[in-house]
């Protein structure tokens, strides 16, 4: 793979030296009059393509923008008479290249013809806003969590922004909420952004934040929000930040150690996300049958809880009755009472609450249970203090899963298994007098 990179890189690098750097005029105007300098497929220089190929395309000048620094390259349409192509991508591929790749409609395309190059105005502007809303995230972060917060990675494209930054914690909703507050005042506010460009010395010296680990030229872009935010950019921004729109933020989260992520939405990205908000508010609303759902909701959840604390109560109730019944199965076994049987469809903890009551019933005694329920029986063996020298429910509990062809054990006064033999349950259950007996009988 290394070498590939290395060769790819190398075909770009003799491309501009042969070809010299792409002017890039697109922080200007969105339409340029351009000639074909070069022309790569699959990676090979050719003179022409032709209808449905899909190539790289060198320019002298061009007005999108190469995928760089986070946001992603321009697409857009490329025409000349009789050709007609669809730029799908545009890339920065080496310092002063960028390549256009291209999907041809109509026509020819030949190294030297003039071209007219158009951007996808509407997408470019969306990456616009959503560039400049990432400037006034990052200093809304660093005015509200703190000034450690330090770009770690983005991504700008059309539908969506995502900031990396460094923070070890959370960030509240209450946070969120003062964050998304801030960035939409200054949207309010209409504030025109200045771009310039100045020696990187002076920049710096002026406060504006450079990327940590970020090769400078000389000559740098600064791109500030006056009184707000001043970095330095290479990319495309909005002319004032009223251009952004609404700006809304919709997740947050740790990407790895020390670095958390947001993603936001800006413009008409953010008008769907709140039409959707509120469409599946208006669902539930006439789900409920109510204009106010969440008192809806409150009371269901209230009134839920109320039900599981009765149904918690009826368990208990039942599990009393059960083991007064159980009571009466019990055979004694060498001046033991020892209950042995099935109790199907009752959950792991209602098995236990049912074995804690036969046993205080007993006052002494062996309990060993066994409740069928998803096709797999699961097991649970007790025994009474006082019987634990003659007897161990771990003991118990082993035998009688091997029996059935599962696995099971634990300590002294309490065990549990399980197996998914359930043909074999019944005979397992009655082995387990024979297995008391023969432990009594081995200790005595």
């Amino acid at each position: 793979w290394v070498g590939e990179e290395e060769a790819v890189s190398s075909i770009y690098r003799e491309l501009l030296s042969e070809t010299g750097k792409t002017e890039f005029a697109g922080y200007d105007t969105m339409q340029t009059e351009s000639v074909v300098k070069a022309i790569l497929k699959e990676g090979k220089v050719v003179k022409e393509a032709s209808k449905d190929e899909e190539v790289e395309v060198f320019l002298n000048k061009t007005p999108f923008y190469g995928e760089s620094g986070g946001q992603v390259g321009d697409t857009g349409e490329m025409t000349s008479d009789g050709f007609r192509a669809f730029v799908t991508d545009t890339k920065k591929v080496i310092e002063g290249l960028h390549s256009h790749i291209i999907k041809i409609k109509d026509g020819k395309l030949r190294v030297w013809d003039r071209v007219t190059c158009r951007v996808d105005t509407r997408r470019r502007k969306a990456i616009m806003s959503n560039h400049t809303a990432t400037h006034l995230l990052q200093a809304s972060l660093q005015d509200i969590i703190g000034e450690h917060v330090k770009q770690a990675g983005s991504l700008v494209a059309p539908d969506r922004l995502r900031f990396d930054f460094t923070h070890f914690f959370p960030i509240s909703r209450d946070e969120i909420r003062s964050i998304e507050d801030t960035v939409n005042h200054k949207v309010l506010e209409n504030i025109n952004v200045e771009i310039s460009v100045m020696d990187i010395k002076d920049a710096v010296a002026s406060g504006a934040t450079a990327l940590f680990g970020e090769k400078y030229g000389e000559t740098v872009r600064v791109v500030k929000v006056p009184g707000f935010s001043s970095e330095l950019c290479g990319g495309t921004h909005c002319k004032a930040t009223g251009d952004i729109g609404p700006f809304v933020i919709v997740s947050e989260g740790s990407v790895a150690s020390g670095i958390r992520r947001i993603e936001a939405l800006t413009g008409m990205s953010a008008f769907d996300y709140f039409r959707k908000e509120d469409e599946e508010l208006r669902k539930i609303s006439d789900m409920l049958k109510t204009e106010k759902p969440l008192e809806r909701v409150e009371k269901i959840l209230a009134d839920m809880k109320e039900m599981e604390r009765e149904a918690e109560r009826l368990k208990g109730r039942a599990a009393s009755e059960s083991s007064a019944a159980l009571i009466e199965k019990a055979r004694d076994i060498d001046g033991m009472k020892v209950i042995s049987c099935r109790v199907d469809d009752l959950e792991k903890k209602d098995v236990r609450i049912l074995a804690d009551n036969l046993k205080d019933k007993l006052g002494s005694g062996v309990i060993v249970l066994a409740s069928v329920r998803n096709g797999e029986a699961a097991f649970l063996s007790m025994v009474t203090k006082d019987l634990t020298k003659k007897i161990k429910a771990g003991e118990i509990l082993k035998k009688v899963a091997e029996i059935a062809g599962g696995r099971g054990g634990g300590k002294p006064e309490m065990a549990e298994g399980g197996t998914k033999d359930i043909a074999k349950l019944d005979k397992a259950l009655e082995a387990v007098y024979d297995i008391i007996k023969k432990a009594v009988n081995s200790r005595q």
